[in-house]
């Protein structure tokens, strides 16, 4: 499922580059936006599941 989202958020980059239209554009970048909250929020995850970090 990562590489998926990988893929599917390089796509959107790319994708939202070259839109013209605002409404694409749009619709590109708010599910640009999602797929990075679910990115930060599985990486917020692994960091609490893993504990502090040793020093």
């Amino acid at each position: 499922m990562q590489g998926e989202k990988k893929e599917r958020w390089m796509e959107l980059c790319a994708q939202a580059a070259v839109e013209q239209d605002p409404e694409k554009f749009h619709l590109l970048v708010e599910e640009l936006d999602r797929l990075l909250r679910e990115k930060k929020e599985d990486l917020q995850k692994e960091s609490r599941a893993s504990g502090p970090a040793p020093r």
